[in-house]
């Protein structure tokens, strides 16, 4: 994140880490509470490019939001409460992890 941020600003660190490691078929989730985010709205166009199998955006504010519009699967949390949106991600994130260990398992 560093290196990516220092060479190429923080707005498209995310973006150039698609396109230096995104591959087709790959799944990318891009959080943004505001949904907002110039940094995950650019990563959002680089993984378009690069032909990302899915790209899913986890966002909240206004259910309409430009990231949300760019992605394949949107979870959205109707809050304007940036704590409420950010934890309900947090556990969104989570069961995504449990569930890929699941499947992992058997």
């Amino acid at each position: 994140m560093t290196c990516f941020s220092n060479d190429y600003g923080y707005e498209k660190w995310v973006e150039k880490t698609i396109e230096f490691y995104g591959e087709q078929g790959d799944v990318v989730i891009l959080i943004s509470s505001s949904g907002k985010s110039q940094n995950m709205l650019n990563a959002c166009k680089a993984s378009k490019k690069k032909k990302i199998s899915k790209i899913i955006t986890l966002t909240g504010n206004k259910k309409n939001n430009p990231l949300s519009k760019l992605g394949d699967i949107n979870l959205w949390v109707d809050s304007d409460i940036y704590n409420h949106i950010e934890n309900t991600h947090q556990v969104w994130l989570l069961s995504i992890c449990d569930l890929i260990s699941l499947n992992k398992v058997k």
